[in-house]
This record gives structure tokens, sequence and C-alpha cells, in this order.
């Protein structure tokens, strides 16, 4: 199955976000939202994560699992 990578588009003097290891709650406020309700946005693909070792109790995420997320979810 060919995977297909969406390509960002950005206004001048945009910056993209970088790929690194993030809390739970700057990840919910790059996407302008409370940390409960990025919870249950990520908690769709819980299975998926699960995979890269995460848990519902973990607040870091790995930079695996936020490009994981900015695939899934696009780039805040």
């Amino acid at each position: 199955m060919k995977e297909t990578k969406l390509q960002s588009i950005y206004f001048e003097g945009e910056e993209p976000v970088k790929i690194r290891a993030y809390y739970k709650y700057e990840l919910a406020a790059l996407y302008n939202i409370c940390t409960k309700t990025f919870s249950s946005w990520i908690h769709i693909y819980l299975e998926e994560l699960e995979q890269f070792g995460y848990k519902k109790s973990t607040k870091l995420l790995r930079p695996e699992v936020v490009r994981f997320l900015f695939e899934r979810l696009g780039e805040p």
C-alpha cells in the first residue's frame, strides 16, 4: 500500500512546527484547545499510539508520537 504524504502550506513569515518531544499541554496550546479535548482527540488513535509505548497516563510525547499525531490531526 502506497503511503501519501501531505504537503503543508505556510503563509509568509510562518514557520513549520518543529517535531520534538512535547508535553500534552504544549500540543493542546498549539491547537488552541484544552488538554482534556486534546486527550480525547488522540485517544481515537490509542491502539496505534500504544505501539509507540504510549499509555493514557503519558504526559511527555516522544517525537515519533508527535510526528504520528501531526500526520493524523494535521499540523497546528
